[in-house]
């Protein structure tokens, strides 16, 4: 789907995001993010572990604690740096600026003389002048802002302060783009990828043909991982049943919302008759609806984590699911700055980036379900069915390289992708032409500008896409 770049105001998921620091869910203890990370990193630093023995004393009594510690090694050459990020939610709101906060510490921890300091909970409207305080007060090098709402400050700020870097995250302005001064970059990574992944899991134990899905915002990231998770959940229920699946969705308009994600997840279960159900929220609520549906309602109902390892939450309902380490990427920027070598760059991570071995491996070899990269899929549940375990290992390993896309013919057991109103959106290698507008659409894949402005539900979807 092609369109001018410069007509469409895009939207990510955190312009939306109005989290209050007082609102948790009950008992939820905040998911690990960066744990067990893949350890590659671009640059010369290397990391020893250490075993360090300490003795405490606890009620008069001695203890004996063993502790593993990282101990960093510098890279020749490199100089130490100072970065500084802005984040739009408090780094207690389990999901986003939490993953983002664990990122930045294990940056921290394996990279030798950096260190770094944040600005929490700012608003988006304010971005230019966290900005300048980490700039002037704290005398960083390189900045991070990680939300969309910040692009433009990022941009502004990047050309006044031409001696230090600047790094936007989900944002599509950067010097490598052509839209912003060579001391700006930007990155994202993405999920649609596991979220086909996470909906073939779905399709292959779901006994009522239904799934739901509950949503945050209706905003292009949201839609896609919508779209792939359902063409996930078909593609697998249909080999199995002959049958399409049904497909609901249920919107919070909102990020974090434990209360709302509750009722959303129990309507899904109750009146569309859902037993699997995936989520974009930052916290693990809806899994453990599921889990209190399969462990004292005598009903199955299945979930996934998001962001971080959610399984203890639900380890009778969680099947799978997408998890995010920012480090890596962090991590590059870092050894830019520290060794001088910076150029500016737009990228968008997705499955196999940032590990050491990105062909893909024998399906009996496969890491899928293991941590890696910056964007990898949870462990698999066991009630899986074994061959479309397989095939799941076998997508993933395939999309390491870019074998197969989820929004392609081939996503969609060989047909064209269709929309709600039945117009072909993607097709083969021929050019698709919109019924509607007259817009020229490449066919074959879905290519980055049809993932990024993604305003259309696939057909297999029952509740309507909001309209702006």
């Amino acid at each position: 789907m092609k369109r001018n770049r410069n007509a469409v105001r895009r939207l990510s998921r955190r312009e939306f995001l109005g989290i209050s620091t007082g609102a948790a869910a009950g008992g939820i203890v905040a998911a690990a993010v960066v744990g067990g990370i893949a350890g590659y990193f671009t640059g010369q630093t290397t990391a020893k572990p250490t075993t360090v023995t300490k003795t405490t004393t606890v009620a008069g009594a001695a203890q004996t604690v063993t502790q593993t510690v990282t101990q960093t090694v510098q890279a020749p050459g490199a100089k130490p740096i100072k970065a500084g990020y802005v984040y739009v939610g408090p780094v207690g709101d389990f999901g986003w600026t939490y993953a983002h906060d664990q990122s930045r510490q294990y940056a921290d921890r394996i990279y030798a003389q950096a260190s770094s300091t944040y600005i929490e909970s700012v608003p988006e409207a304010e971005g230019a002048a966290a900005i300048q305080t980490l700039v002037e007060k704290e005398d960083v090098d390189l900045v991070i802002t990680t939300s969309f709402g910040y692009m433009d400050a990022t941009a502004e700020m990047a050309e006044k302060y031409p001696d230090k870097y600047f790094v936007h995250i989900s944002g599509y302005r950067s010097g490598a783009a052509g839209n912003a001064p060579e001391n700006m970059s930007a990155a994202f990574a993405e999920f649609y990828q596991l979220y086909y992944l996470n909906g073939l899991a779905a399709g292959a134990v779901t006994k009522t043909g239904v799934v739901g899905y509950v949503a945050a915002h209706p905003i292009p990231e949201v839609v896609r991982h919508i779209n792939a998770f359902v063409l996930g959940a078909n593609y697998a229920y249909r080999k199995r049943t002959g049958k399409n699946i049904k497909a609901y969705v249920s919107w919070l308009f909102s990020w974090f919302d434990p209360g709302k994600t509750r009722t959303a997840t129990i309507s899904l279960v109750e009146e569309k008759n859902a037993d699997v159900v995936a989520f974009t929220e930052d916290s693990p609520t809806t899994l453990q609806v599921a889990e209190e549906y399969t462990t004292q309602k005598g009903k199955q109902v299945w979930s996934f984590s998001h962001y971080g390892d959610m399984t203890q939450y639900g380890p009778n309902s969680h099947l799978t699911g997408q998890i995010v380490n920012w480090g890596p990427i962090y991590l590059d920027f870092y050894r830019m700055v520290a060794t001088d070598t910076w150029r500016s760059v737009d990228i968008w991570t997705r499955i196999g980036d940032y590990i050491p071995y990105k062909w893909r491996l024998p399906v009996e070899k496969s890491t899928a379900g293991k941590p890696e990269g910056t964007v990898y899929l949870a462990p698999l549940h066991s009630a899986i069915p074994s061959e479309w375990q397989l095939e799941i290992k076998r997508r993933y390993e395939e999309m390491k390289e870019l074998i197969f896309e989820p929004f392609s013919p081939e996503g969609n057991l060989g047909e064209p992708i269709r929309d709600q109103e039945g117009e072909v959106m993607i097709d083969y290698d021929q050019i698709v032409v919109s019924k509607k507008t007259g817009e020229v659409r490449e066919g074959g894949r879905a290519d980055h500008d049809a993932l990024w402005l993604m305003d259309w539900f696939v057909e297999y979807i029952e509740s309507e896409l909001p309209k702006a």
